[in-house]
């Protein structure tokens, strides 16, 4: 058979048909239809449209020709493909049936297998279980035998410790005192091994190592007196005797209080003289073991236990009246004594536990309470600014700074106190720190309660001089400032240092505090001008009566300053006088007072120019009615409105005379004299330079040369 090929009508490429199979006869037959037989296949298949398709090839005849070859074809290609998948089928069929068979036999053979194998494993596993119970058996057995054996063993080394010490020797030596050793190492690792011990077994262990015990913390105690030639034996004994606290005990009461003795009445000399007797206890034990050669190093960790409990237990039973401090200065003394001790303790670190304990006998907390709470206490009893006090009857070099209020002193000595090496405590430095802020906050809030006490709310007298209170308040702040960072410098930092701190950040919060005091003190120059000016106004009001005293009164010319210009300059003496006392320095002296100078000369100016309107409202007024009442040769210059010029030039000459002393510039006073000054004539001041204060700075001759 060969597979047919099949053409397209529109020439395509040549697809293989494998189900339909043909003769030669037949493809050649095929070949010449006259329609493409590949139309029939398509789904969109019409009759119409094939016969329209077949009749442009072809007549009807020849169509129907052609149709009857091609079923011939069809016909014979499914009869053949019938009879080749036949074959296939029955040869399938065949070789089924013999695939079952040898699956059967196949099935049959695993059987017998399995059978088979099951039988022989049971036999295994029967003697496998066998195997194992006898195994179990002879396991137990060994263990029995152990551990009979383990009691032996321990019975013996009972009996060989309870040999050694019935016949122990009054005088211990080397080779002996191994051997004990040995036994009682004996002793304690084959009663480790037993699991089951009889009653009596272990009566007579337990008996026998307290005879160790008392046996060892002897010999301990004797060595440690002598040469300290056995001392590391017998410490190995202690240890696996599990009595090493027992024999702490010992130490402490048999050798360390004999040396320390009775306490004495002096607490302070007394816990000096236990630190030197402790330090000179180990550096004995030491050079004696040096000398016997045994290692210190081995050893040194339970002589320093006994050594410090015994401090422990000394601070309990005869310092309870310093740990917890009824007296400040002997719990300081005790205290850095203990720290020195501490500190150069050898190998603390090995020993940091008991050391600690030690260090924490001390309660410094109450001790930090009881320093700092009469301060506290001070400064809220003063905080109340209704209760301001000056500090009275303290004399002072030139040269020291000056404080003048309890609470501000109060602030210095706090300060100065709790940093001082009589009051300081290394352990405390951040309770200290904390406590330096609050009392400098403290400081601040008092500050701010006069503030706004005696100006922002008024409720001082009336006859209280607020600009004195501020001026004293002005020198304490600065003098506080200054002794702060001078505190800060000679005694904080060199302590924060010794911490291996930084001071940088505590700096920055001093530097805040002064920043602070730095606008109160601002603050406190505004109300001290504010106030004094207020003050020298009411005194300036003198120059608005000056009318009075001449008009209608036929008083003479004046010759004179008036009595308020006396009583201004007074004042304003008063002030430098004051912040003179109060040790301000000259530059803030000169700015204050020029504020108050020039402030007052302003008030003065707008008083005296309503003088000077009053008087020529009057001069306008009355003018024509005195030339018409008037002599024709009296002298208008002796009138009243001349003569308060006279006294306004008089007042306002010594004020330019005043301002120049002070190096102010008085120009509103010269457009006064100017506006003073009659201009019919020029008045003379024959008694001027006699009535200027002392205190002007400007000479005679210049005041006689400027009139």
């Amino acid at each position: 058979m060969e597979t047919m090929t099949t053409v397209t009508s529109t020439g395509g490429s040549t697809k293989v048909n494998h189900a339909v199979f043909a003769s030669q006869s037949n493809f050649l037959t095929e070949s010449h239809l006259c329609f493409n037989k590949d139309q029939f296949s398509r789904t969109d298949f019409i009759v119409e449209r094939f016969l329209k398709l077949a009749r442009r090839r072809a007549s009807l005849q020849q169509i129907h020709n052609d149709l009857r070859v091609y079923l011939k074809i069809v016909q014979n290609s499914m009869i053949e493909l019938i009879n080749d998948d036949y074959a296939d089928f029955v040869n399938l069929s065949s070789n089924l049936v013999g695939l079952k068979e040898t699956i059967d036999k196949l099935t049959k053979d695993i059987e017998t297998i399995w059978h088979d194998f099951c039988s022989n494993t049971e036999a295994v596993k029967q003697s496998a279980e066998f195997v194992a119970q006898k195994t179990t058996e002879l396991i137990e057995c060994r263990k029995a035998q152990c551990e009979i054996r383990g009691q032996i063993f321990l019975i013996k080394s009972i009996e060989r410790l309870a040999d050694k010490i019935a016949n122990c020797p009054k005088e211990i030596e080397q080779f002996w005192l191994q051997n004990f050793v040995d036994a009682v190492i004996d002793i304690v690792l084959w009663f480790g091994k037993v699991n089951v011990v009889d009653d009596k077994v272990a009566a007579a262990y337990d008996i026998c190592l307290t005879h160790v015990g008392r046996l060892t913390e002897y010999w301990l105690i004797q060595d440690l007196k002598g040469d300290c030639r056995f001392i590391e034996q017998i410490l190995g004994i202690i240890t696996l005797n599990k009595s090493t606290d027992s024999a702490v005990s010992c130490v402490m009461t048999e050798i360390i209080a004999e040396y320390i003795g009775e306490p004495r009445s002096n607490l302070g000399d007394f816990l000096i003289e236990v630190y030197a007797t402790i330090r000179k206890l180990r550096e004995n034990w030491m050079q004696k073991m040096e000398n016997s050669g045994a290692s210190f190093a081995n050893i040194s960790s339970f002589l320093d236990k006994c050594l410090l409990t015994f401090i422990v237990s000394s601070l309990d039973q005869y310092f309870g009246s310093v740990v917890v401090p009824s007296d400040n200065r002997l719990f300081h003394r005790c205290y850095k004594t203990t720290c020195d001790f501490i500190g150069n303790w050898p190998d603390a670190a090995k020993s940091c536990t008991v050391l600690r304990m030690i260090r924490n006998r001390f309660n410094l907390v109450v001790y930090f309470k009881l320093e700092t709470q009469q301060f506290l206490s001070q400064l809220k009893d003063q905080l109340d600014p209704s209760i301001i006090k000056l500090i009275t009857n303290e004399k002072k070099e030139e040269w020291e700074e000056k404080i003048f209020y309890d609470f501000s002193k109060l602030v210095i000595d706090t300060l100065e106190r709790i940093w001082s090496d009589e009051v300081y405590l290394p352990t405390l430095i951040d309770k200290f720190w904390d406590f330096t802020l609050k009392v400098l906050a403290k400081y601040l809030e008092w500050i701010e309660g006069i503030k706004s006490y005696y100006w922002i709310d008024r409720k001082a007298p009336e006859d209280f001089e607020i600009w004195r209170l501020f001026c004293a308040l002005y020198a304490d702040c600065v003098t506080v400032d200054n002794r702060t960072f001078g505190i800060a410098l000679s005694s904080i930092w060199p302590k924060i240092r010794e911490h291996e701190l930084d001071v940088t950040i505590f700096g920055q919060c001093l530097s805040i505090f002064s920043t602070k005091i730095a606008e109160k003190i601002q603050e406190f120059e505004k109300i001290i001008v504010e106030d004094a000016v207020t003050s020298v106004a009411k005194v300036l009001d003198g120059v608005c009566g000056i009318p009075r005293q001449y008009r209608w009164t036929k008083k003479p010319a004046p010759a004179n300053i008036s009595p308020y210009i006396s009583e201004t300059s007074a004042a304003l003496k008063l002030f430098k006088d004051e912040m003179n006392h109060y040790c301000w320095s000259e530059e803030n002296i000169t700015s204050v007072y020029k504020q108050i100078f020039a402030e007052s000369m302003e008030i003065f100016s707008v008083k005296a120019k309503q003088v000077l309107k009053s008087v020529e409202q009057t001069e306008t007024s009355l003018q024509r009615f005195k030339r018409k009442s008037m002599p024709v040769n009296e002298n208008n210059a002796d009138s009243d409105e001349n003569k308060i010029r006279r006294q306004l030039l008089l007042d306002l000459d010594y004020f330019k005379t005043l301002a120049a002393s002070c190096h102010t510039e008085v120009l509103h006073i010269d457009e006064l004299m100017l506006r003073a000054n009659p201009s019919t004539e020029t008045i003379q001041i024959p008694s001027l330079i006699q009535s200027v204060p002392s205190t002007l700075e400007t000479s005679t001759a210049d005041i006689t040369e400027e009139v």
